[in-house]
């Protein structure tokens, strides 16, 4: 009987033998696959792991709990250079600029908070230091595509202000101030074409109007010809009407418009301030810059600690959001102790900061 349960027939000892023969071809293929079929390991591309590590660099940042530099500042302006000043790390400077480049706006202090590299603790030490330019800046930068109004302007100098009296869209004047702000320079008109969300069509309608060289200038040390040589110089900031109609292409309404802008500005520190004059362009200006001189000493000088809002407001180079940041920050600090401080008011970049620099200065008790 025992051996009646280990008795196979034929058609099963064949089927056995199959299975078998089954089992060993699988070990055999299992084995022997991972040396015929190499693994491909998937390459990160470094700037995803940049990012990675960026974030978890942050995350440890946010679990200590660090303390921040702490001073005034607008989350729709302030540039990366001051966001890093404040003591935020580069993951999160990089996460405030993708969200406004993507379009975002802060409209109030909670929306700062929303940043979701931004933790809590950091968040409450930065809010009594948030400020908000008022819901009206909706209103002074029309959101909706407008008719350009062309006035005479230097993209390397022009304030928000002019730039939306001439119509552009509040992302056309962001990417300008932006391309500003990291150093770029319109060299001749057609580097203004580099703002990508400017269309030729609107290129076109502002090129006579662009306050630079059609091409560039002739160098400093580049032979004299008739239109460049000159046998006599005035001193821009003293010189009255008269003396001015003597430069050439200067005529009584031009010599009033220096005059009436030399006055508003409180003079003119260096000779190329006058391509800010209305209407004077620079095939004009280039036949008559090497018969200027510039006293700096008869330069008008503004007391930041005693002025006034509209002091400030009144000068040219001061429009309202950035005056209304000053005395915000004047608020925060009492008063300046130099000029220099100047720079950590959050709309003031560098370029601007040289430009109103001048103008400038802080009374010693």
């Amino acid at each position: 009987m025992f051996k009646d349960y280990f008795y196979f027939t034929k058609s099963q000892r064949i089927g056995l033998i199959v299975l078998m023969v089954l089992l060993l071809s699988l070990i055999v293929v299992l084995f022997l696959l991972p040396q015929i079929i190499k693994v491909q390991t998937v390459e990160v591309d470094p700037a995803f792991k940049v990012d990675v590590e960026s974030f978890q660099a942050s995350r440890v940042e946010a679990s200590s709990e660090k303390t921040l530099n702490t001073f005034p500042f607008d989350p729709n302006t302030i540039t990366s250079e001051k966001l890093a000043q404040l003591g935020l790390s580069d993951y999160q400077v990089k996460m405030i600029l993708k969200y406004r480049d993507a379009g975002g706006e802060f409209h109030s202090k909670e929306d700062f908070s929303k940043i979701y590299s931004i933790s809590e603790n950091e968040y409450e030490q930065l809010k009594p230091f948030i400020i908000i330019a008022r819901s009206e800046s909706k209103s002074t930068f029309i959101q909706t595509k407008k008719l350009l109004t062309p006035l005479p302007f230097d993209p390397n100098t022009a304030d928000s202000n002019l730039l939306n009296k001439i119509g552009f869209s509040r992302k056309q004047i962001g990417q300008i101030v932006n391309y500003r702000t990291a150093g770029g320079k319109f060299e001749v008109k057609n580097d203004f074409r580099k703002i990508y969300s400017v269309s030729d069509k609107d290129f076109k309608i502002l090129e006579n109007y662009i306050l630079l060289p059609s091409e560039i200038a002739p160098k400093a040390d580049a032979p004299l010809s008739e239109n460049n040589f000159t046998d006599f110089e005035i001193e821009i900031n003293t010189a009255d009407s008269i003396a001015l109609t003597k430069l050439k292409g200067i005529g009584p309404v031009f010599a009033s418009r220096i005059i009436l802008y030399r006055k508003q500005l409180g003079g003119f520190y260096d000779k190329s301030q006058l391509l800010e004059v209305y209407g004077l362009d620079t095939n004009r200006y280039f036949k008559f810059a090497n018969q200027v001189l510039v006293d700096t000493v008869k330069v008008a000088k503004i007391d930041l600690n005693t002025a006034t809002f509209n002091d400030l407001l009144n000068h040219p180079y001061f429009e309202y959001y950035l005056v209304k940041s000053i005395f915000n920050y004047k608020e925060a600090i009492r008063e300046f102790k130099s000029v220099e401080e100047l720079r950590q008011v959050n709309m003031v970049y560098d370029q601007l900061f040289e430009k109103i620099r001048p103008y400038l200065f802080v009374s010693s008790k």
